[in-house]
């Protein structure tokens, strides 16, 4: 019985080609395997001499029937096929899912594809991208192989050398040309049989001798325009500036989100500086939000095909998921990394679009590690979505947990730098830096701008003021400020709420002058007033006390006056004077009240005595 001489080959259910099969399975290891088995089930059945074809179907083909074709152009050619970033992950897992190696035909297609991708390290930038881009329609096919790796690592590489793409070496005439591959018909026999070597993800070169190729104009590693690295003998100045620059954030908006956490990842193993990678993060979501159904998580709609209401929700949802995953990658680098502008612009396009729960979270600890380098503006926030009307008109629950955020960092890098704590004590109140004295004063300001808010809460008000630790505040003369105004804003607010917000003011701190404005207050209850000249009374006796005798000993042992300390003491005594005159006169009110509280409840009995 003849044996049929052609083959039917239906790809993925989609398109069928009809192949001679001693041009194809000389080649192609898989379709000779079912050959052989199709051929064997036909002897087994005895049919008739007549059938001409082999019908055998492939499943699960990476790249589809265009890829097919490719594995046809190429046995068809002989070996030949011309290759380029754009197609060679195509046609490399095409050979990987055909077994179309070196044990079935010398210089066969998956020899070809590693030999060609193993020039990686020698091409431009953008090539290296159009090559990783390609590999978004191959997955998982192309991550199991190893491509994907090998992208994002020589992209890395890039990054951080921080140069130009290298051309080949002029000398190493023998090494592949990574555009059009085929075999040299003076190839050895050894070379022949030679199996092809197994193919590392984690590779960017094979260390194998190759045979000769021709040369051709459209190489990859061939100089560039659209590639934005500086050369790397170039001196004039205008390379010096672009070299300067992150030339390797740009041109990465194309690519999907998986491709881009594969990246992101990559960067951060080669120990790339995370403000350069935050930026190519949110270079890359200003430009992804602009582009409607593109990730390759959501599920492809053509605007033309559905209605503008379905449409408008689905590029809402991809929009979200990209924000969320570049929220969450930002979240992984250091959080000082990530520019505080950005980050509120971050939270406020995550409310918009109705981000999670963790999203918001995520940026709320990266503002709150860095609260001391924000702005009154960033931190003057209006409410959003509030279910009651009368509530505040800014978000202060959001600079209380920024604060918590800010604390509990402060706290944390206190104890990594080793300063002594005793163990009884929180090490919040041990803080003494910089950056907590600069929340300070910004809490002082952000009070000052919030409490003549009619609706804002005493106890908010309180929270505001006590949630950082004495060390955050030389000095309560900015806090009694807010004080006043709230106070001055909220004229019928019950007593014991003003001693509320009253206890947040630590009294012994204030100047002279804020002192002297608290006596004159109105709004500050009396028994506030009252405790605030008892301690400046123990003050000015205390000052005495060290001031005398520093001015005996000094006038004794030198012989001469001391005019400035005379003038202090004789000022401390007006104060004195005049502080004690204060205490008289609110000593006798206070005894006219009770009198007079005395009188009303006798006058009450005796009513109430009478009406009985």
């Amino acid at each position: 019985m003849p044996l049929p001489c052609d083959l039917e080959v239906q790809v993925n259910g989609e398109q069928t080609f009809i192949l001679s099969k001693e041009i194809l399975l000389p080649r192609c290891g898989r379709l000779l395997k079912e050959y052989r088995r199709a051929l064997k089930a036909h002897r087994q059945r005895q049919e008739s001499s007549g059938i001409t074809s082999v019908r055998m179907l492939l499943h699960d083909m990476p790249g589809g029937a265009k890829a097919f074709e490719l594995v046809t152009r190429f046995c068809y050619n002989g070996g030949w096929m011309k290759m380029g970033p754009n197609n060679v992950a195509l046609m490399r897992c095409a050979a990987e899912h055909l077994e179309m190696t070196e044990e079935y035909g010398a210089g066969n297609l998956l020899e070809c594809t590693e030999s060609f991708l193993s020039t990686i390290a020698v091409w431009s930038w953008k090539n290296t991208l159009i090559l990783l881009n390609s590999c978004e329609s191959l997955l998982p096919h192309a991550e199991k192989f190893g491509i994907i790796q090998l992208c994002v690592d020589s992209l890395a590489m890039k990054a951080s050398y921080h140069g130009s793409c290298p051309t080949p070496n002029p000398s190493s005439i023998s090494s592949p040309n990574p555009c059009s591959i085929s075999p040299s018909p003076k190839t050895s026999a050894s070379n022949r049989t030679r199996k092809s070597p197994k193919f590392s993800g984690n590779s960017a070169h094979f260390n194998r001798k190759s045979p000769s190729y021709s040369q051709s104009p459209s190489c990859p590693c061939s100089p560039d325009p659209c590639c934005r690295t500086p050369g790397p003998h170039s001196n004039s100045p205008s390379n010096h500036g672009n070299a300067k620059h992150n030339w390797w954030c740009e041109d990465m908006s194309f690519l999907s989100m998986y491709m881009m956490e594969r990246v992101v990842m990559a960067l951060q193993t080669h120990c790339i500086d995370n403000k350069h990678i935050s930026k190519v993060l949110l270079r890359y979501l200003d430009a992804s939000l602009l582009l409607l159904g593109y990730s390759s998580l959501s599920i492809g709609v053509e605007k033309d095909s559905v209605d503008e209401k379905t449409f408008k929700e689905y590029a809402q949802r991809v929009q979200r998921e990209v924000s969320e995953s570049v929220v969450r990658l930002l979240h992984h680098l250091e959080w000082a990394s990530v520019p505080l502008k950005s980050l509120f612009e971050l939270r406020r396009v995550s409310i918009t679009m109705s981000a999670s729960r963790s999203c918001r979270r995520r940026i709320e600890e990266m503002i709150g590690c860095q609260l001391h380098r924000a702005t009154l503006d960033n931190i003057l926030i209006p409410r959003v979505n509030a279910r009651d009307r009368r509530s505040c008109l800014y978000d202060v629950d959001l600079v209380l947990r920024l604060l918590k955020v800010f604390l509990q960092g402060e706290a944390l890098d206190k104890l990594q730098a080793g300063s002594g704590h005793n163990g009884d004590l929180d090490p919040v109140e041990e803080l003494e830096s910089a950056p907590i004295r600069a929340v300070g004063t910004l809490m002082d300001k952000y009070l000052a701008e919030v409490a003549p808010d009619s609706y804002l809460k005493a106890s908010k008000f309180s929270k505001l003021a006590e949630a950082l630790p004495a060390t955050a505040r030389e000095t309560h003369d900015g806090l009694y400020k807010a004080l006043d105004i709230y106070l001055q804003a909220h004229p019928r607010i019950p007593t014991e709420d003003a001693l509320q917000v009253c206890r947040a003011v630590d009294f012994d701190k204030l100047s002279f002058d804020a002192c002297k404005h608290v006596m004159e207050n109105p709004r500050i209850p009396a028994r506030i007033s009252f405790r605030l000249l008892a301690s400046q009374q123990e003050k000015l006796r205390a000052a005495l006390g060290t001031g005398m005798p520093c001015s005996r000993r000094t006038s004794s042992e030198d012989g001469n006056q001391c005019p400035p300390l005379a003038t202090e003491y004789a000022s401390v005594v007006r104060q004195n004077e005049a502080l004690r005159s204060d205490l008289c006169s609110m000593q006798a009110k206070i005894n006219e009240l009770e009198k007079l509280c005395k009188g009303l409840r006798s006058q009450m009995s005796q009513d109430v005595w009478l009406s009985c």
